[in-house]
């Protein structure tokens, strides 16, 4: 998996591309960890490049919206991939963070 990361409005925009499997989400948590650990609470996945993702990534995710939102922040899901998006919801994801179309409406949401 690749990564790229840019900040519009105080907020970060991380892109990902590939797959989100074992070595991915170890690339992820990391990205999270580095913006968590610099105090960056708003955030925003673009995950348009994405065609799998694994539990591990799942719970990076969940572990990011939690600090995110204890300090005042969120992270919000961008331009998820049809599979991807299934696979959000069949665990019940959905319900817990808001999935955007576009990175505008994300950025909105803030």
């Amino acid at each position: 998996m690749n990564l790229s990361e840019q900040t519009t409005d105080g907020v970060v925009i991380i892109v990902l591309n590939g797959r989100i499997d074992t070595d991915g989400a170890v690339a992820l948590d990391e990205a999270l960890h580095a913006r968590l650990d610099a105090d960056q609470y708003r955030i925003v996945l673009d995950m348009a490049g994405v065609q799998y993702a694994n539990s591990a990534a799942l719970r990076s995710l969940a572990e990011a919206i939690l600090t995110c939102r204890a300090q005042g922040g969120d992270l919000k899901l961008v331009a998820l991939q049809p599979k991807v998006r299934r696979v959000l919801q069949i665990v019940g994801f959905d319900r817990y963070s808001a999935i955007y179309e576009t990175r505008q409406a994300a950025l909105a949401d803030f």
